[in-house]
């Protein structure tokens, strides 16, 4: 395990100094705000009426505003927080409205009529505070302290609350009270999970490896959040992509002192059983189970100088430890066979913490800088992820690899200033630098090889492989504001750069033992060490965003500009155990990609009835591919290319069960150790101008106050995607190919109850077998792919006195994809590195050649989400959660074997007469298992210390009815096929208490 060193620290606070040097430069992107109409009593606009917001949200405490020749008034980046509006001109009364609940990237509209009056007196009007923004069209949800405060949501990840917005679906294992892990993948709306924006007051925070998806790294200190806001559609021009933007918007300190205290802790003896039967008759010898969860989260902020200097600090741990089904830990994790001790099942262990503070400075009463550092602790002992759900029993616990990031650390400018009633300047600066390593469990004997049962695929006594994955990124955003009431301009810009550099290790000498029933086979050799860079030199985006408000209409028009910009650096390869000659340099390799780009936004908001209780909405947007750095610029790295492992076969003839070298055979990669490069990029692709992968998005939507505090929306989403991309393998051509058909075997729980043909496939012939020399290409240069999406959201806002408010709602939805024009050349094979279905992760190798059902149509599938909270007697209060989503797809992944191809075929596979193929049986999209429902409740008692804090206590449940749904399954077909792989986790009881100061 990597300790952290004095010269560690010397380096992290040089990041510090270096990155508060550029504060002047730096920008936040809550974009909240107040806006309306001044009238008098006769329905006439008032022009110069001055309007005060004040909170003590704002540590300038007010600003003000005056309206302008149509009356209109508004107020841009407030935080958020509740305000009161004050508006005051000679000769009429004045008029404040109090109780104004303002969230993140939210205008509200209050309008005020002023009477005249010759006596000047202020009339308070208190009212409800609008639910309806009738000048914004981003689609957008946020979670407010006082939410996350209440509702039972596990470990109170982001990832915990995303999942209750309808539409939203997250990667990985479904969370029952903190089980799910917050480095998951969120898409919305048919956008690809990969490209996420992740922000932290309003500032990318990812690591380098990429800007979404998994490129996480954070796990936010809750302590110290706010409130958290979601973007999910109708996007801005201040982003370049057209997925998930979630925003963690942070604590600041005040004039008074606050503290915080948060505890929650639940073990395996507060937890249900939920195998039953049924899925035993399916093959599950056992579920997972909760080990121990805690989370133990102390923070305090207030002033250092009243006035003029605050802070807020805050400290976390917490950690998750899962059982993990049908495998156990090593009785003799030494010895040459596995034999796993039934009494102990195996851990998906994860520890966490947080050390956070946050300093903000009012250098003058228009100048705010705010300074951030954060280091964090991720340790997982036996790396199964933490959100694990099963291995299948196929790898024993040592074998498994000790995962830590380390370096784990953020820093943060950021700088406002109001300079006048109607400019306002951002700026803000963020370096984020990580590195994730895998290395052997400690205790683990260096000298003993990792063994494989091929037989069964089980794996012991050692990890495979290691190494590091460090990255960095910083960047520096801008942005300008003006606004003259009716009219708001903001122009700004992004630029990032970020390195990544990935190494291989050596474990065990880069030795790895297979077995067959016991009896050594083979060993496989690694052509470790070695090193790969990758470097994002610029991306760089520049916008400019106006909102026109004409009458009851406004227009939200905005265009950017974006590039992209990659590099390969030169790079030294030097010898290692099995390529002791091995000394390659590597020149540099640039615009992998270069991408530039220009992108229009268009939305227009319509007040219907002037009331700002029903608004209509319509946009068109345009968005950009977000490519992950590893992955799509890991293409043209010539290092990547290099065979990194090959297998020799071995017969133990001394029977020692160590390997000499007259006891192997040749190495099964001629290239071994050496770059061998298969796929490269078309150039076409890879630069210029509208080269870029994109997608275009137009929705409507409907927006109405049903009475006060109570809204609701209904949206309707159309996407389609552009520049999609292709992989043509140039060393062969469409005559070098033959078809054939199969039966698909006698099952009725196949389509029809299986036994029918299935035509169309193809083989390549014996001469050119093997041959590979793939260009990846756009797909408009052999024909068209149909990819569109389209959806409905229907949801509810309801936030009623006493505390009491109910939200969520329903998405339907469908994602279509045609891509026969692959029929038409074999020599073709479908990328999924463009934006994928429903979020799908990115991947750079070839997928989707077998085009026997290449027109996806599923059917329209629809997902609900509710969440609320009601107070009770006596102090207590129950809130819960509630998600009903369609159970995961089921397909047939099918081994043909030679014998039942030839003779369809006409002669032997070209892999030969022990050749094999893989055949899907059914239709995507045709066919799903059984819906997932999960209730979880609160019971909570808040009650007040006399002179001391307000203590909240709380008793969770998880999986209220202990559902056991099946959430993924084994799709390949035989003796195992629909055997679930992941099921959810059985009811959960958990404790907590919060105490705030």
């Amino acid at each position: 395990m990597v300790r952290r060193t004095w010269l560690g620290w010397v380096r992290t606070f040089t990041a510090l100094a270096f990155v508060a040097s550029f504060a002047s430069l730096a920008v936040a992107q809550n974009a909240s705000g107040i806006a309306g109409v001044v009238r008098d009593d006769t329905g006439g606009v008032l022009p110069g009426v001055t309007v005060e917001a004040a909170s003590p949200a704002l540590l300038e405490k007010a600003r003000t505003v005056v309206t302008d020749g149509q009356g209109v008034y508004t107020f841009t980046d407030l935080r958020p927080g509740t305000y009161t509006v004050t508006f005051t001109i000679p000769g009429f009364n004045s008029v404040k409205r109090d109780g104004i609940e303002l969230t993140s990237a939210f205008t509200a509209n209050i309008n005020a009529e002023l009477k005249v009056g010759s006596v000047q007196e202020t009339i308070t009007v208190s009212g409800a505070a609008p639910t309806v923004d009738i000048q914004n069209v981003v689609q957008q949800k946020t979670f407010a302290r006082e939410v996350l405060d209440v509702l039972p949501v596990g470990s109170k990840g982001w990832n915990a609350v995303a999942i209750l917005v309808p539409g939203v679906k997250l990667t990985g294992a479904q969370n029952v009270g903190g089980t799910g892990s917050s480095n998951a993948t969120a898409a919305v709306h048919g956008g690809n999970g990969a490209e996420a924006i992740m922000l932290l007051d309003g500032m990318r925070y990812n690591q380098g490896n990429g800007f979404g998806g998994v490129r996480n790294a954070y796990n936010e200190n809750d302590g110290s959040v706010e409130e958290i806001t979601f973007q999910t559609a109708a996007l801005s021009a201040e982003t370049e992509t057209g997925s998930f933007v979630r925003n963690i918007v942070p604590k600041e300190g005040g004039n008074s002192y606050k503290a915080f205290f948060g505890y929650a802790y639940t073990n395996h003896s507060l937890q249900a059983d939920n195998l039953d039967d049924a899925l035993r008759a399916r093959g599950v010898p056992s579920v997972n189970f909760v080990d121990v969860i805690y989370d133990y989260n102390p923070a305090v902020g207030g002033p250092i100088k009243k006035d003029k200097l605050w802070f807020y600090s805050a400290f976390r741990a917490w950690g998750v430890n899962q059982g993990i089904a049908a495998t156990y830990f090593n009785a003799t994790p030494k010895a040459n066979v596995y034999t796993p001790d039934l009494s102990r099942p195996a851990l998906s262990t994860s520890t966490k913490g947080s050390e956070n503070t946050r300093l903000t400075w009012l250098a003058t009463p228009r100048n705010k800088v705010s300074f951030y550092y954060e280091y964090q602790q991720n340790w997982e002992q036996y790396s199964y992820g933490q959100g694990a759900l099963g291995s299948g029993g196929t790898t024993a616990p040592e074998a498994q690899g000790h995962y830590e990031v380390e370096p784990n650390y953020w820093v943060q400018s950021h700088w406002s200033s109001p300079v006048t009633s109607r400019l306002l300047l951002e700026a803000g600066a963020i370096l984020a630098n990580t590195d994730f390593q895998t290395v052997p469990q400690e205790g683990n004997d260096p000298t003993l090889p990792r063994i494989t049962e091929l037989s069964t695929g089980t794996s012991w006594r050692n990890l495979a492989s290691g190494g590091h994955n460090a990255a960095h990124q910083y960047n520096f955003s801008g942005s300008a504001s003006y606004v003259t009431g009716s009219h708001t301009v903001k122009v700004g810009g992004l630029l990032m750069r970020a390195n990544a550099h990935t190494t291989r290790e050596l474990i065990t000498g880069g030795v790895a033992l297979n077995v067959l029933n016991g009896v050594p086979a083979s060993v496989v050799v690694s052509a470790t060490p070695f090193a790969l860079d990758e470097q994002l030199n610029a991306l760089v985006g520049i916008y400019a965003q106006d909102q026109w408000r004409v009458r009851r209409f406004t227009v939200n028009a905005g265009v950017r500009f974006d590039q992209y910009h990659a590099s390969v650096p030169e790079q030294h390869i030097g010898q290692g155990p099995f390529v002791p000659t091995r000394d390659l340099t590597f020149a540099s390799v640039d615009n992998v990609p270069n991408w530039k780009d220009i992108s229009p936004r268009l939305g227009v908001a319509w007040d219907v009835f002037g009331n700002g209780k029903t608004a209509v909405k319509a946009t068109f947007n345009k968005y950009l591919f977000g490519p992950d750095l590893v992955v799509f610029t890991r293409l043209g790295n010539p290092v990547g290319a290099i065979a990194t492992t090959a297998t020799r076969t071995w017969s133990d003839r001394n029977s020692d069960f160590i390997p000499q070298a007259d006891e192997l055979g040749a190495l099964s990669a001629a290239t071994f150790g050496l770059p061998n490069i298969t796929s490269r990029y078309d150039a076409a692709v890879t630069s210029g101008y509208g080269s870029r992968g994109k997608n275009y998005e137009i929705s409507t939507s409907i927006q109405h106050e049903l009475m006060p505090r109570v809204g609701v929306t209904a949206a309707y989403f159309h996407r389609w995607f552009d520049n999609l991309l292709v992989s043509q393998n140039q060393a062969v051509t469409a005559a070098d190919f033959s078809s054939y058909c199969i039966t698909a075997p006698v099952d009725a729980r196949l389509p029809g109850g299986g036994g029918n043909q299935i035509c169309g496939l193809q083989d390549v012939s014996v001469a050119k077998f093997g041959q590979i020399n793939n260009v990846v290409t756009a797909v408009d240069n052999f024909g068209q792919e149909s990819k569109v999406y389209d959806g409905l959201d229907v949801t509810l806002n309801l936030r009623l006195p006493n505390s009491i408010f109910v939200g969520g709602g329903t998405n339907t939805e469908r994602l279509r994809d045609n891509y026969c024009y692959l029929a038409s050349d074999p020599s073709l094979g479908q990328l999924s590195v463009s934006p994928g279905a429903n979020g799908g992760t990115m991947s750079l190798g070839t997928s989707r050649t077998d085009t026997t059902f290449c027109d996806i149509r599923p059917p329209f599938l629809t997902q609900y989400k509710f969440y609320g909270s009601v107070p009770l007697a006596w102090g207590l209060s129950a809130s819960a959660t509630f998600q009903s989503a369609p159970g995961p797809e089921i397909t047939a992944s099918y081994t043909a074997t030679n014998a039942q191809i030839a003779p369809s075929l006409g002669r032997n596979l070209s892999s030969g007469a022990n050749g094999t193929a893989t055949v899907a049986l059914i239709p995507p999209g045709t066919l799903y298992g059984d819906r997932l429902n999960q209730v979880d409740v609160r019971l909570a008692k808040t009650f007040k210390i006399a002179n001391g804090p307000r203590v909240q206590a709380a008793f969770d449940l998880y999986n209220l009815f202990n559902g056991n749904p099946v959430i993924a399954q084994n799709n390949t077909y035989g003796s195992a096929w629909q055997r679930p792989t992941v099921v959810q986790v059985g009811r959960l009881a958990k404790f907590g208490v919060q105490l705030n100061f």
